[in-house]
């Protein structure tokens, strides 16, 4: 039986491994988080920490289901432009079919009924001429909001079932892969406990699937085989996590939940969009061991007053540029630098002014999240400040006071994605046995797509090991 080593396991490893239960392959999973089981909700919000500990907690950490955990929310729709890339790389119909198969195993585990939200054909009316008077660009899509509070039960309950089918997995807990490295035809990887290291071991196997997320992007480009890799330039958005009142909103909200709008903007003609829309949720921190950006979450039955969600400038670069990751990481750490090591808060009518804010005492927007004041300006390129700035001025004309002085920034909201990643329909890559699938590959933006490239990857190693062994062996 040939062995496999899965490194990561968020939704694209979960999914992969729902695959690969009972395959007759033995696979080794590697997660610096502990089991399901003993994952906790966010000790912020538990009213346990008032900011984030030392090292990221088993809610956020990078490599521990960040997105199948914060939140939650899934796009059902088969789009050449939400989600990820996967429709150039497998076409529409296979990755509905893909898509498909998500939205049953989530529905089927969910401890509560949870409705996928779509439009109807009025609502489509009423947001595309909305969006067009605004210059904005509306894009369909369907959705699922699972809703943080009931991840933990959802994802539970899909890994019990992948452990009951599959005694050929075996999974490594609160274990941090230091290195991956290409030893002739097989992979050797080095690896050692996240919490408490000193016990350094390593392992052979004959085939690697990398699911670190976008959190691992800058260790993956650190390892030995990241050079041997089809790569081409990769995309950072870079934006602020933007919270109002819930009454600004409540139309869309009503009609759409999450609407996805995209804007060109005039002064730089970059794509600026939104991003996990929160309907009375609230704004949390997420920590990076090395920075701590801001994210935003909902809840099925505690509730705010406010609407939370993401504005995104995106950045693709060129030669003779090669760093990506480290642009959008620098810039995270200079406006965690000038709050004081944590998140930055600002009121819109500030930004506008030039000025830092001093203070929320009076604000009719009271924050979710407690944040430093300061100046969002200081620490962000003019042309992303004034891309935010214009995408909320045409945001107005479709929720109108939106753009209201109150209105509250946060900074840093950074997406960091590792370069692009040339790889086959099963998210193979280059390098023979190597695949990379998730955020981590950059063919994927959200838990849809990350999982149905498990769903992928999980096939396409069945199929291989299946053609393995009808392959005669030479004596």
């Amino acid at each position: 039986m040939q062995k496999l080593a899965l490194v990561g396991l968020g939704a694209s490893g979960l999914f992969a491994l729902k695959e690969l239960a009972g395959a007759n392959v033995e696979v080794h999973v590697f997660d610096v988080g502990p089991s399901y089981d003993k994952r906790y909700a966010c000790p912020i919000d538990q009213g346990k920490l008032t900011v984030c500990p030392p090292k990221a907690c088993s809610y956020c950490a990078p490599g521990q289901s960040a997105g199948s955990w914060n939140d939650f929310k899934v796009i059902l729709s088969a789009s050449p432009v939400i989600g990820g890339r996967l429709f150039d790389l497998v076409g529409e119909k296979e990755l509905q079919r893909n898509l498909d198969i998500v939205r049953q195993t989530i529905l089927h585990h969910a401890p509560v009924e949870i409705p996928v939200v779509k439009p109807n054909a009025e609502d489509l009316e009423w947001i595309k001429k909305k969006a067009t008077l605004a210059g904005m660009t509306y894009h369909y899509q369907e959705l699922l909001h699972c809703g943080s509070d009931n991840a933990p039960a959802i994802n539970t309950s899909i890994l019990n079932e992948i452990v009951e089918k599959g005694p050929n997995i075996h999974f490594h807990w609160d274990t941090k892969v230091l290195s991956v490295a290409r030893r002739a035809e097989r992979f050797v990887v080095q690896y050692d406990r996240y919490r408490k290291p000193g016990e350094e071991q390593e392992d052979t196997f004959d085939m690697c699937v990398i699911s670190v997320g976008r959190g691992g992007a800058t260790w993956l480009t650190q390892q030995e085989f990241y050079k041997a890799l089809d790569i081409h330039p990769g995309q950072v958005d870079i934006g602020v996590r933007v919270e109002t009142s819930c009454h600004f909103t409540e139309e869309v909200d009503r009609r759409f939940y999450e609407p996805k709008l995209y804007y060109r903007s005039r002064h730089s003609n970059d794509v600026v969009r939104n991003f996990c829309s929160n309907p009375k949720g609230f704004v949390t921190p997420e920590n990076h061991r090395d920075y701590v950006l801001v994210n935003g979450h909902s809840k099925m039955y505690e509730k705010s007053e406010n609407n939370n969600f993401a504005v995104l400038v995106s950045k693709t670069f060129t030669r003779p540029f090669k760093d990506p990751q480290l642009y959008s990481q620098t810039i995270a750490k200079i406006a965690n630098m000038l709050a004081g090591g944590g998140p930055l808060i600002q009121r819109l009518g500030d930004l506008r002014a030039g000025r830092r804010t001093k203070s929320l005492a009076n604000n009719l927007i009271k924050p979710t999240l407690e944040a430093e004041c300061g100046d969002i300006a200081l620490a962000y390129p003019h042309r992303i400040v004034e891309s935010i700035v214009e995408y909320l001025d045409a945001l107005d004309k479709i929720c109108p006071g939106i753009a209201n002085d109150a209105t509250l920034l946060y900074a840093p909201e950074c997406k960091s994605y590792p370069d692009s990643i040339s790889v086959s329909k099963n998210m193979e890559t280059n390098v023979p046995n190597l695949f990379i699938i998730g955020d981590s590959s950059s063919w994927t933006r959200g838990v849809g797509q990350a999982a149905t490239s498990g769903l992928l990857v999980g096939a396409g190693i069945k199929q291989k090991v299946h053609d393995d062994k009808r392959v005669p062996q030479s004596v």
